[in-house]
């Protein structure tokens, strides 16, 4: 297409074909497949991703001779192909095993943490002795030892007053002459067990270093001539502080709140956290350290400010230790860090399998980080818990569709160095059933969200490969290969022009890691459903921490922090809230900023804050002017991203609902020429509004992006004619996923039907070739053809003219090209997923697609 006039660049290089590169998929290394290497690499390329990432955790000999000897081929080969490759930094899962050299080499820097002994006694007696260590626990070094007396409840409270006994301790022995009443003995030891076994250590230097001496050091021995060229950069692949319980918890509440409060937890220890926390508290915290675990008898302020003293240490050594020494190496060595953390469910705050505090995990990466995986999320389940292949079996809707991916970008937003770039981890273990309309649903859902990076889960040199399908290119044994390429090169081409852009947000929903600490057990409400609220009413947010508040600047009643302005700051309601923060939002309202606290102020609170009922955020903020754009019409799964680069703002509007049209008029700030672009359908139209009033017509899970002050000489967007429903007599030909180049006639046939429908091949996984002629019109000038509901993947040639692909509706193709008036000669080749061969256990948990044309076919035309 010839673009007359083009002012903003990067849409000059997306029509251009110059655009970067956004994807970076896994290359899963196995140590036996080396001659396969090659091949691989040329179908990641064929794919439209100039970058992947080489997965290690499969390798058997990482950092070891057969690692170096397969590196040496995919960087060579990547070099050849001008590529750029990322490198997983351990050997297995989570990163921080550094390659097993904590456990070979330096076992005297694998994990501490801090436990407890506790014994309940009846006083008054006298010279009573209770032992000091369990058995096996020999290497436990006593920390102190404290009484408290008991509350007659069942929540094994203490009292907050301590009596210190660390003295009585003689040898495996402690003695106390018992006053009268019911007393708890707490025993406070520093100790290796509780940890993932020989991991490093993520709240010591030292710790850390083992792995940047075993993985990163020895790569760049190796290879320094590739680092900043064909070496891009580092993913460290869910790091955390990897404690476990040291005991059976008297209530374990799964996978994912693994948190601060939870009895029989193991926590990180070393003697920067206790000085860091008297730091804090202005006290010796050894007396306290019970209510960790275990509420005192207020359950209140004390507690609060204890664990939030813990959970804020904590929380800053990772961040130091690890996050900022690696990353720090890495631009050292002109490479860039990336990566993410778990997050799901909410755990993102909590401890075991997380790191304790989102932002302050990657604050020093390069780029932000998410995964969406599992089945984790689902069109139109926004509201749901639903069934899902993570831990647990279930996903919560609004956690993954309003707030994950809005914290990955919202770091972006905020950290200068991060230039933008956010990175979503995209389909793994969806399984074999995550066909490309799914996956593109996802791509499109991270972008309208701030997500500008992409790697897929994953390329494979094995097949069949059960480990967490989907795999993309399966030996060349995938039907839906070239509609991922397809769906890749969109997710770039995407990307490229939402990022290097300031994002443009009303509301501010304040991160709720630090009240969460504070508070009781499940006596919190999360970020979740303000964020659902302000998002299906058109207003967008970032998600802001406490550490970005400190340097907030409020000018004119808003709060700029980087290049963002925000008009609220909205806090989900928490019982407690630290001290340290109440502090800075108190600054925040006396300086004139609105600051909201959604239900109630907490139970401690400092000052008399404003208070909003949930319900009366979005009615509020549209009355005092807190809008950026307004939508006539109720349509809560339409998207809407904003951001501006220099003079251009840019909107990326998505439909989420799959079963609605959106027809609308979305009514914007920016004024003028525009250019709107549907990328994946290959439609580019110019207007201009003089009012900022947008017609906006989506088909269901249809996208497109507005760029201001551009037409660059598109034309003029009218409405299709509505042509007419075709039913052409077809034959059909199927080519099976094991040689997807060899067809086989399947017949005539008269109506369109799905091909793995139970009464023709239920187990079909392949191709599938429809060849039929139709009729265009004599006089026809303009002529379109919709081939309706297809499952999956749709290649149209026409008369010899191949008018390439659609891998999610519509399936809509201008032919005006290669038609001709009278008879045309069509094929279609429709590819489904693997699904219905291989059957894998992931894939249970999706329903699976129908195969084929499935009918609805039109012909449209202009005379």
């Amino acid at each position: 297409m010839e673009v007359v006039s083009v002012t903003d660049k990067r849409l000059s290089e997306v029509m251009t074909g110059t655009h970067g590169n956004y994807v970076f998929p896994f290359f899963w290394q196995r140590g036996n497949h080396t001659d396969a290497i090659p091949e691989q690499i040329e179908r990641i390329y064929h794919a439209g991703c100039t970058e992947f990432c080489v997965e290690s955790k499969s390798h058997p000999e990482f950092c070891r001779d057969g690692w170096w000897r397969d590196m040496d081929i995919i960087l060579a080969e990547a070099k050849k192909r001008n590529m750029r490759v990322w490198i997983l930094d351990d050997d297995r899962f989570p990163t921080g095993h550094a390659a097993g050299m904590i456990q070979e080499k330096y076992p005297h820097l694998r994990q501490w943490h801090l436990t407890e002994r506790h014994i309940d006694l009846v006083g008054p007696a006298a010279e009573l002795s209770v032992f000091v260590r369990e058995p096996g626990c020999q290497e436990d070094i006593v920390l102190g030892a404290y009484a408290y007396r008991r509350i007659a409840d069942a929540d094994e409270t203490c009292t907050y007053e301590a009596i210190d006994l660390t003295a009585n301790i003689k040898g495996n022995f402690l003695y106390w002459n018992v006053p009268d009443g019911i007393w708890r003995i707490f025993i406070y030891f520093k100790s290796r067990r509780g940890g993932f076994r020989n991991y490093m250590d993520m709240i010591s230097a030292e710790s850390v270093r083992v792995l940047i001496d075993a993985v990163y050091e020895t790569h760049y021995a190796h290879y320094s001539e590739y680092f900043g060229n064909t070496i891009a950069g580092f993913f460290s692949d869910e790091p955390a502080f990897a404690n476990q319980a040291f005991r059976a918890p008297r209530v374990d509440y799964g996978f994912y709140e693994q948190r601060i409060g939870t009895q029989g937890l193991a926590l990180p220890w070393n003697e920067n956290v206790r000085a860091m926390m008297e730091a804090y508290l202005g006290f010796d915290p050894m007396p306290h350290l019970n209510l960790l675990w275990y509420s005192d008898a207020a359950k209140g302020g004390e507690q609060a400010e204890i664990r939030f003293a813990y959970m804020d240490a904590i929380t800053r050594l990772y961040s130091e230790c690890f996050d900022k020494q690696v990353g720090n190496w890495c631009r050292a060595h002109g490479v860039l860090h990336t990566g993410h953390v778990i997050e799901d469910m909410g755990s993102h705050s909590h401890l075991r399998h997380c790191p304790g505090h989102y932002f302050r995990s990657m604050a020093h990466q390069d780029m932000s980080g998410v995964d969406v995986v599992f089945q984790q999320l689902l069109p139109e389940l926004e509201h749901y818990y639903y069934t899902s292949s993570a831990a647990q079996g279930v996903a919560n809707g609004e956690f993954f569709h309003y707030v994950l991916a809005k914290m990955g970008a919202s770091l972006a937003h905020l950290t200068p160095s991060m230039k933008g770039r956010a990175m979503c981890e995209v389909f793994g273990a969806y399984g074999w059933a995550a066909d490309t309309a799914l996956m593109k649903y996802i791509i499109d859902s991270m972008l309208v969200r701030g997500i500008n990076h992409f790697v897929p889960h994953a390329f494979s040199t094995k097949f069949p490969d059960a480990e967490y399908p989907p795999h993309f290119s399966a030996e060349g044994h995938n039907p839906s290969y070239e509609g991922f390429g397809c769906l890749m090169k969109y997710a770039s081409r995407a990307a490229h022009l939402l990022s290097d852009a300031v994002h443009i947000a009303n509301a501010a929903i304040l991160y709720d890691a630090e009240g969460e600490w504070a508070s009781r057990y499940r006596e919190t409400h999360s970020m979740h459903p303000i964020a659902s609220r302000l998002y299906d009413a058109h207003i967008d947010y970032d998600i802001i921490p406490m550490d970005f508040l400190q340097n907030a600047e409020i000018r004119d009643g808003k709060m700029y922090i980087a290049d963002e302005k925000f008009d609220c700051l909205i806090v989900s309601y928490a019982d407690h809230l630290p001290a340290a923060l109440q502090n800075l939002l108190k600054t925040l309202h006396e300086r004139g900023f609105v600051v909201w606290f959604s239900e109630a102020m907490p139970e401690n609170a400092i000052f008399a804050g404003n208070v909003i009922a949930p319900d009366e955020i979005v009615p509020t903020m549209r009355a005092m002017q807190m809008t950026d754009v307004t939508v006539d019409g109720e349509y809560p799964r339409l998207r809407i991203y904003h951001c501006r680069r220099d003079s251009h703002d840019i909107y990326m509007f998505a439909n989420e609902d799959l079963h609605a049209a959106v027809s609308t008029t979305i009514r914007l700030p920016s004024r003028g020429e525009y250019a709107k672009l549907d990328l994946l359908g290959e439609r580019y139209f110019g207007g201009e509004t003089p009012d900022g009033a947008l017609k906006l017509h989506l088909l269901p899970g249809q996208s497109q992006i507005v760029i201001f002050e551009d037409k660059a000489g598109f034309e003029e967007e009218s409405p299709l004619p509505e042509g007419t429903e075709i039913s052409p007599t077809f034959k059909l030909a199927l080519a099976s996923f094991e040689n997807l180049s060899e067809y086989t006639d399947a017949g005539t046939f008269e109506t369109f039907f799905n091909v793995t429908g139970g009464d023709f091949r239920p187990e079909f996984s392949g191709k599938m070739k429809y060849t039929f002629r139709f009729t265009v019109p004599a006089g026809a000038k303009r002529v379109w053809l919709d081939l309706g509901r297809v499952g999956q993947n749709a290649a149209l040639t026409l008369n010899g003219t191949d008018l390439g692909i659609r891998i999610a509706p519509p399936y809509l193709y201008e032919i005006t090209g290669a038609a001709i008036a009278g008879e045309n000669r069509a094929e279609v080749i429709v590819s489904n997923t693997l699904a219905q061969k291989m059957q894998d256990p992931l894939s249970y948990q999706l329903p699976l697609a129908p195969s084929g044309l499935l009918g609805g076919m039109r012909l449209l035309w202009e005379s």
